[in-house]
């Protein structure tokens, strides 16, 4: 026999193993495993749920009011398709087993010799098609649940980034005016050019419902041995910050060689920072934030609070002068609520509200 040539004998071994390590793989997944995490990372979602809703209320986030409800809302349906998705589990999981009894005793039947090679053929089909019926029960099962799933996943992922938003404005170099409610918060290049480069700043992007922030926050290296970082800091520091009502206008864009680049383009009022903005959004969706702007430009977002407004500020800004006592000239910048002073841009008075 050539050296290359398969021993016909070694040849059915190996196979007779592999459709009997195939076998084992399909005993485990009769025990339905990849349900049975589904539905426990549910439950601990579901049930983790109500605590989340209240830390991050006790830490003041002032939004997305009907979080509450739709956390309770989601506790019943599960408390009522629990039990039916966990026995129907169970009794799938126990049918598929049986089910499969007689096929994984013809494969442990199964002997080397040249008549196995038609049999362990057969054995691998029947495997494939059983196959076809767990997957049909898994999915079977996930219609029990699917739908509420998908609902708790989103309440879930809207949590993550006000936990994200909050612990990041917690850590903020700047302050927050009283009363100031942090609507969001993501990771952002400023292309300080209209253009991303190496050197521009990297941080976090607050959305508040009166300013629109940039903080720088990253590790910048300092010493280099032979090309190699050696020693980094973090720098982190204002950057710049106007109010919401300077945004004459927002663009939401999706930019890079596969168009996968969130960004958002600003204009601003003359007088502003700058006239232009550009940033490239860091794991959030562009158009988002778009609508987030303007919800707080529009002030359509007070209709989500589920803390309400200090009116005692929000007049105190209202009425706050329209010109300098001192000099007469005109207060054109925004008065914000939770300011105590503002200084006229003609005299430098500072004049306290």
């Amino acid at each position: 026999m050539a050296a290359d040539q398969v021993n016909p004998i070694e040849e059915i071994r190996q196979e007779i193993n592999s459709v009997r390590s195939d076998l084992s793989r399909v005993i485990s997944e009769c025990r339905l495993s990849t349900i049975t995490n589904e539905v426990s990372a549910l439950d601990t979602n579901i049930a983790n749920m109500g605590l989340r809703i209240t830390k991050i209320r006790d830490r003041k986030y002032a939004f997305n009011k009907i979080t509450e409800q739709q956390g309770v809302e989601y506790k019943k349906q599960w408390a009522s398709k629990k039990g039916i998705v966990q026995s129907q589990t169970t009794i799938e999981s126990n049918n598929l087993r049986l089910g499969l009894h007689p096929l994984e005793a013809r494969i442990g039947a199964l002997q080397v010799n040249m008549g196995s090679a038609s049999l362990v053929k057969m054995a691998k089909n029947e495997l494939d098609n059983y196959k076809t019926r767990i997957d049909a029960s898994e999915s079977m099962l996930r219609n029990l649940y699917d739908d509420l799933k998908a609902e708790v996943d989103k309440l879930d992922q809207q949590l993550d980034l006000v936990e994200y938003t909050l612990d990041n404005s917690d850590a903020a170099s700047f302050g927050f005016l009283p009363g100031e409610s942090v609507v969001m918060g993501v990771k952002a290049v400023w292309a300080r050019d209209g253009k991303e480069k190496k050197d521009d700043p990297k941080g976090i992007l607050f959305l508040t419902d009166q300013r629109f922030i940039f903080e720088q926050k990253e590790e910048i290296a300092t010493k280099k041995v032979l090309f190699v970082t050696t020693e980094r800091e973090l720098v982190q520091k204002l950057q710049f910050e106007t109010p919401v009502v300077t945004i004459e206008s927002v663009k939401a864009t999706k930019q890079g060689l596969f168009k996968n680049e969130d960004w958002i383009e600003l204009v601003l009022a003359t007088g502003s920072f700058s006239r232009e903005v550009s940033l490239h959004l860091d794991g959030q969706d562009s158009a988002d934030w778009q609508k987030l702007i303007n919800r707080v430009k529009t002030k359509e977002i007070d209709a989500d609070r589920a803390i309400a407004l200090d009116q005692a500020a929000v007049e105190k800004a209202k009425t706050a002068p329209t010109q300098c006592p001192n000099c007469g000239g005109a207060i054109t910048k925004p008065v914000l609520r939770g300011m105590d002073t503002i200084t006229c841009d003609f005299c430098g008075n500072v004049i306290r509200l």
